[in-house]
């Protein structure tokens, strides 16, 4: 399902979705101040020089890349500072991909650059085109390559409507002043002023100028519609790193995935899936062995039964792990379903090497690989209330983020999507006024509103007694009917604390006074190396929170050796590099990853002393990383390397030296820089 409809202009849709409800939040922001929050919950002390943040990538150096939400091409970096705080880190900016890109696959490279592929929405009109274009960022020169196009795409089956202000001269085919001509292509129809009827565009000119087939009959500025039809490759899809420089990359339209190769920029099919399912709003997650999990969410919605399979990258093989064909024990939920658009929630490994998936609806499973056995998770269940009553209502994951922290809990983020409630009301024609409802108990501003006599688009604008709203339309009918209110994508967002040892799911008290007003869906999650969270809410001043609690030693990456390479660099080996789980994920598109080594250094400290960023008692590092030997989790005892290189300027003396996967870290050796 679209998790927005752009319109044809510049700007994204985010903006649509947010300026009503988080202009507010941001100046709610503003005004609580750090001194609202928590101790665990800390605003990022100088906000990012964009109004709206979206996908987060730890990168390894240990800095964040964050994409503009605001031209959804404008990436911002942030580092940490001296003394290795995220909360006063500062800011910079980075290259601009080549176009704008809205939902899409991402992937941090083994030799440190960053890949990107497809988009549900892209280009300078964000229409919902499902681009099959790809490129690769390289930090070493800041900028941005293209990569091959995915290879399957479906000709027309969407039509594109671009509508631009233009220069028109009267008796010529000639159209020129178009803020764009990406996309349109010749046989398109062109209608508006000085534009006869029955024209069509010829030729695309330039970036800014077509040939038409009639001459204007007027002069000047217009604004004109072109329209037609435009091929679709690949948009918000998953996508996992495979050994040996590869990329598993999901389908659309088709059961069989793709695997894109870095070294030769190719992209070649992968195995079919044993339960023909094709990858759209799929969220992956890989296991301690390399294989990736798919929850097979079409299948099991129109089956009603729980499905899922495995990828193997070394026999290129996808391998049925569903109870329903009595390949696996126990049983495996539903999580989704139409009325939730088909969105899923994120998938995580937990320290115990279970597998939670998360559902859009209220339900969660879990899946033991070593046992090959499925079982309910816990619901997610929380109070919904306004002036008029409080609910007890499901929350659910419709394409929203999650992180697996050091101390084993998962952090979830979730929203009112599944809890639509229907109720008899009263409307009146050319009234946004709904009365008659038998009790507005738990109604939120912003939801979503449809039924009998009801403006399609229309919104909760306020609720306004324990009998009546204000919707944000006039309704077009007279009469009284079952009117829905809410479903997919509906506030208020809630996190949610899965203790596996507890086997609980608990919400947070997360002081963030944007959670009120907004979905899930456009919020990120990163667990930075210091172990904590970075929850972005779209504002452009995301929250670190710090949790409790510190990961069991046998989960922890282990240092046998820091070997240098003769030319500057350093080989570091040890087991359990990458962390035990991919630290974030998303729904289906936003991959952030974070199963992969980041080194870092810190001044030495007398024996037992704690490193305080807060109180600026040592000096803190990172290095480079890259050409980690594994992409996999967790690890065992299996030997893993990584290369690194230290930062410029770094002084000589004695260090301590960490490696931390995923947020969790090792115990600190010295390491002396010469």
């Amino acid at each position: 399902m679209q998790k927005a409809e752009p319109t044809n202009h510049p700007l994204p849709s985010r903006r649509r979705i947010v300026n009503s409800v988080c202009l507010m939040a941001l100046l709610l922001v503003s005004l609580a101040g750090a001194a609202s929050a928590s101790d665990k919950w800390q605003l990022l002390t100088t906000p990012a020089p964009t109004p709206y943040l979206d996908v987060m990538l730890l990168m390894p150096d240990g800095s964040v890349m964050m994409l503009s939400a605001n031209d959804n091409q404008t990436w911002v970096k942030l580092s940490p500072d001296a003394y290795g705080s995220y909360v006063n880190g500062t800011w910079s900016t980075v290259g601009p991909m080549n176009i704008p890109r809205l939902y899409f696959a991402s992937q941090v490279l083994q030799d440190g650059r960053v890949w990107v592929t497809g988009g549900e929405y892209t280009g300078p009109y964000y229409d919902s085109n499902i681009a099959g274009s790809g490129e690769i960022y390289n930090p070493a020169t800041n900028t941005w390559t293209w990569t091959a196009n995915y290879p399957i795409c479906q000709p027309g089956p969407r039509t594109v409507n671009v509508t631009s202000d233009v220069v028109l001269s009267a008796g010529s085919p000639v159209v020129t002043g178009i803020y764009s001509t990406d996309r349109i292509q010749p046989g398109w129809s062109v209608t508006g002023g000085g534009i006869p009827a029955g024209t069509q565009v010829v030729s695309v000119d330039s970036a800014k100028q077509v040939t038409i087939s009639n001459n204007a009959t007027a002069s000047g500025p217009s604004t004109v519609r072109f329209r037609g039809r435009t091929s679709t490759c690949v948009g918000d899809e998953p996508s996992a790193l495979l050994p040996g420089g590869n990329i598993l990359v999901g389908s659309i339209f088709t059961p069989t995935p793709y695997i894109y190769s870095l070294a030769t920029n190719t992209y070649r099919p992968a195995a079919t899936k044993v339960n023909s399912d094709r990858s759209d709003e799929e969220g992956w997650v890989v296991l301690d062995d390399g294989r990736v999990l798919n929850y097979d969410l079409f299948a099991s919605v129109s089956k009603n039964n729980g499905y899922a399979e495995l990828y193997d990258p070394v026999a290129n093989a996808w391998t049925d792990i569903s109870p329903a064909n009595g390949v696996a024990r126990g049983t495996l939920p539903v999580l989704t379903s139409a009325a939730l658009g088909f969105e899923l929630g994120p998938p995580l490994r937990l320290l115990d090497g279970r597998i939670m998936v998360v559902g859009a609806n209220q339900h969660t499973a879990l899946y033991t690989p070593s046992s090959n056995t499925w079982a309910p998770g816990p619901d997610m269940i929380a109070p919904l209330s306004n002036a008029f009553g409080t609910l007890t209502a499901n929350y659910g994951a419709d394409d929203a983020p999650a992180a697996a922290l050091p101390n084993g809990h998962l952090i979830i983020g979730t929203d009112a999507g599944p809890n639509p409630v229907v109720l008899a009301g009263t409307t009146t024609a050319g009234s946004p006024v709904v009365t008659g409802i038998p009790s507005t108990a738990g109604l939120q501003a912003y939801w979503g509103v449809s039924g009998t006599g009801i403006a399609r688009g229309s919104q909760i604008a306020s609720v306004d007694s324990a009998n009546q709203v204000t919707l944000t339309f006039n309704a077009t009918a007279s009469g009284t009917a079952n009117i829905t209110y809410g479903g997919v994508f509906s506030s208020p967002m809630v996190l949610f604390d899965f203790d596996p040892n507890t086997g609980t799911m608990t919400p947070m008290n997360a002081p963030d006074p944007n959670l009120p007003y907004i979905p899930a869906f456009i919020t990120r999650m990163l667990v930075l190396p210091t172990g904590q969270l970075l929850f972005n809410d779209s504002s452009n001043q995301p929250w670190v929170y710090t949790p409790d609690g510190a990961p069991p030693d046998s989960a922890r990456p282990v240092i046998s050796s820091v070997t240098a390479n003769g030319d500057g660099s350093y080989t570091l080996a040890g087991t359990q590099l990458n962390g035990q789980s991919a630290g974030a994920a998303y729904g289906d598109d936003a991959q952030m990853n974070e199963n992969y080594p980041i080194v870092r250094l810190q001044t030495a400290m007398p024996h037992d002393a704690i490193c305080d960023p807060n109180a600026h008692n040592c000096r803190v590092y990172y290095a480079r990383t890259s050409n980690w030997s594994s992409v996999a989790v967790g690890g065992g005892s299996t030997p893993q390397t990584v290369k690194f290189t230290l930062p410029a300027g770094i002084p000589s003396g004695k260090y301590k030296l960490t490696v931390t996967g995923a947020g969790v870290s090792s115990t600190p050796v010295q390491f002396d820089v010469p």
